[in-house]
């Protein structure tokens, strides 16, 4: 009698259009994982300026979007947007963030796990996405905590960074050869519909998210 295993192969290898023998599982799997597919079906965009799409992407998601020509201007940018605070801003910073020299005079700063309001995320984004407005982090970059925990989250993406689709993405984190531990995908700010189906900003993560789209990232 075939047991559960060799039916559940069988199965998969025929809705494939595959025509394995199911008398060894080794080889069926190997077979199975080796048979190519379509490529994915990406949405009809107008991808003629990625950059373009992504920031008009991230806007529709919440997120502010702001360019800048270089990665010099963004802690003037950070000290002209906290001039207004009722208190002072606390700027917690990844290490990719640390590795630019940056001028920080003036500004609270530090590298420990946010855990109070008013505190700022400042991170470096590894990949942005213009299909959706979403960039990729990554943890080895970017603590997972720092993107999570802060009220606002400023995230820099150098123009490029950014590609057209996620299948994109993948083979970008691929051809970086290591991998991380986690990969985050940040999408504008925190926002959930689960609670009697409106729309509730900041329940899991930032209130408020900013891109700043560099045009010289070094």
């Amino acid at each position: 009698m075939t047991d559960s295993r060799s039916r559940i192969i069988d199965r998969i290898a025929r809705s494939t259009g595959g025509n394995f023998s199911t008398d060894s599982l080794e080889e069926s799997f190997k077979a199975l994982t080796v048979k190519h597919t379509l490529p994915p079906v990406q949405p009809q965009m107008e991808m003629a300026d990625p950059v373009a799409t992504f920031i008009s992407e991230a806007g529709r998601n919440g997120a502010r979007v702001t360019e800048l020509e270089s990665i010099a201007q963004v802690t003037p940018w950070l000290r002209d947007n906290t001039d207004n605070t009722s208190t002072s801003a606390r700027f917690h910073l990844s290490p990719s963030i640390l590795t630019q020299s940056l001028d920080w005079d003036g500004l609270t700063t530090t590298t420990e796990t946010p855990t109070a309001a008013q505190s700022w995320g400042v991170v470096q984004a590894h990949t942005g996405i213009a299909e959706t407005g979403t960039v990729m982090s990554l943890s080895d970059e970017c603590p997972s905590g720092l993107l999570f925990l802060v009220e606002r989250l400023v995230i820099v993406i150098a123009r490029e960074d950014i590609v057209a689709y996620q299948e994109d993405a993948w083979q970008r984190l691929r051809a970086r050869n290591i991998l991380p531990r986690t990969v985050n995908w940040i999408t504008g700010p925190s926002r959930t519909a689960d609670i009697e189906q409106q729309i509730q900003i900041g329940a899991h993560g930032p209130r408020e998210a900013d891109y700043l789209v560099i045009d010289k990232p070094r």
